[in-house]
């Protein structure tokens, strides 16, 4: 990381004392300026009158040390609610946002094209690691006014599990879910990568938990098409290889203060063709098929990564043609064009993308 210039510290102390601790992290004036504001505000409304300077003081020390903004103020925005935050949960992005947006309008532009009454069933949604559960709960908020849902989200983490829960009391005692959500959307342990050989249940184990009855799962390359038993699969697995998450790629900060565990995919058995870090969306897209998911969003590291997870839903799906099963998807990459990137505030070669896959 270069040197910040000592004019820029001079200027920056000369403005705010502390504006130089936060530059550490920021990196420029105008975005230590911006967390100064919000750390500001957060002693002051939690700290009696006469002691927020000195709390002031210890946030901004702890921030200098590369301890995440969020961690630091306890919350972070994700769409219209207040998702809480604490070290061992990794913290929402904006890209994880933006994707839970387009699943959400997808899932409306499918039933509108099909004329579909959103009363005449549940709707429903499987989040895999959920983490602070903003997707499932985002999800919520997104469709709720038109259909009824039943969204549940898993995790491995007991910790992660803790807090879905507690965001979910959270933004019900805050007004920004409906009450419907109390009882729509509930949070279970399970292991999406386990073929049998953990303590823990299986995602499949959990699966009927989704339903009245037991789901009946539809087994690849069997030619037999029954009901889609989940209308979104989303998810935002660990995608960063062993490698990039030491040589720079990841920060310093994410590296040192958030889950390796919701970064990184642990060590297990590859399937032919697949890279360590790609090896959850393997699992995921053979559940998706299983499950006859009629929309699954997957959030990638990068354009690179969201490519190879179409060419392995390709290559799965070519294997059921062979089998005589006749299935078609409409899959694609989002956002890819210049204006979706520009519309959605995306960098058009860089940053996070997600796969879209539609059962036609």
């Amino acid at each position: 990381m270069p040197r910040l210039p000592t004019s820029l510290l001079i200027k920056a102390w000369e403005e705010n004392p502390l504006l130089p601790r936060l530059l550490r992290e920021c990196r420029t004036l105008v975005s230590a300026r911006n967390e100064l504001r919000w750390l500001r505000e957060r002693a002051q409304r939690e700290t009696p009158s006469r002691e927020w300077r000195t709390r002031l003081r210890a946030m901004c020390r702890q921030r200098s040390r590369g301890v995440p903004l969020q961690y630091i103020i306890g919350d972070q925005p994700f769409g219209d609610l207040e998702i809480l935050c604490e070290r061992g949960v990794l913290i929402p992005r904006s890209d994880t946002e933006s994707f839970t947006n387009e699943a959400a309008k997808t899932i409306q532009g499918m039933a509108k094209s099909r004329n579909e009454h959103s009363n005449s069933k549940s709707l429903r949604i499987l989040d895999l690691c959920t983490g602070t559960g903003c997707i499932a709960l985002l999800l919520h908020q997104l469709l709720s006014p038109n259909f009824n849902l039943k969204i549940f989200g898993v995790d491995i983490s007991p910790i992660a599990l803790n807090l879905a829960q507690r965001n979910l009391a959270h933004n019900l005692e805050q007004g920004y879910l409906s009450e419907a959500a109390s009882t729509q959307v509930q949070f279970l342990r399970a292991d999406v990568l386990s073929q049998g050989t953990s303590e823990l249940p299986t995602v499949e184990e959990i699966l009927p938990q989704l339903y009245e009855h037991e789901p009946k799962s539809h087994e690849p390359g069997s030619g037999i098409e029954t009901e889609s038993q989940l209308d979104l699969l989303i998810s935002n697995p660990p995608y960063i290889s062993n490698k990039d998450f030491w040589n720079g790629t990841t920060s310093r900060s994410v590296r040192r203060f958030e889950p390796r565990l919701a970064l990184v995919p642990p060590q297990s058995t590859l399937p032919d063709g697949c890279n360590a870090e790609d090896i959850f969306y393997h699992h995921i897209l053979r559940l998706s098929l299983k499950y006859l998911a009629r929309v699954t969003v997957l959030e990638c590291g990068d354009i690179t990564q969201a490519r190879q997870v179409v060419k392995m839903h390709d290559s799965m799906t070519k294997s059921l043609a062979q089998s005589g099963e006749e299935a078609k998807f409409d899959v694609r990459i989002w956002p890819k064009t210049e204006q979706e990137c520009d519309e959605n505030g995306f960098h058009l070669y860089d940053g996070a993308r997600c796969v879209i896959i539609r059962r036609m």
